[in-house]
């Protein structure tokens, strides 16, 4: 998993384990990614805790977060769809320097000019 994902588990981790608190203060202009990302990851909490591989479950609650985010963005923004809309989400998995990255395709919905679910293409993907 990326740098900013393992230092927002390891944030985590200390709150879960009691040994930090919540910061209020986390998103700083000087690295607002890294406090969004530590905000994404909270209410995964637990999940994160009790899997069995943390960095394999890591990925996976922040995309679930993420789509959270992509989910609102698509309701509030669906009365602007010109025509149609498909929305593509997953997991990149970065690969050492010789070998190409790979894509874990999670969602992939086809929604009308109404912003309307028309299908779910995932399936399709193989």
């Amino acid at each position: 998993c990326c740098g900013s994902a393992i230092a927002a588990s390891n944030y985590l981790q200390a709150i879960t384990d009691g040994g930090a608190s919540i910061n209020p203060k986390i998103q700083s202009f000087t690295d607002f990614q890294q406090g969004a990302v530590q905000e994404l990851i909270l209410p995964h909490g637990q999940r994160v805790a009790a899997a069995n591989d943390r960095m394999k479950e890591l990925p996976y609650a922040l995309y679930d977060s993420q789509e959270v985010m992509v989910t609102d963005i698509v309701n509030t923004g669906k009365g602007s769809i010109k025509k149609d809309l498909a929305v593509l989400g997953g997991i990149q998995i970065n690969n050492g320097p010789d070998t190409e990255d790979n894509f874990h395709p999670l969602r992939f919905d086809y929604y009308d000019e109404n912003g309307e679910l028309v299908e779910s293409m995932l399936s399709g993907l193989n």
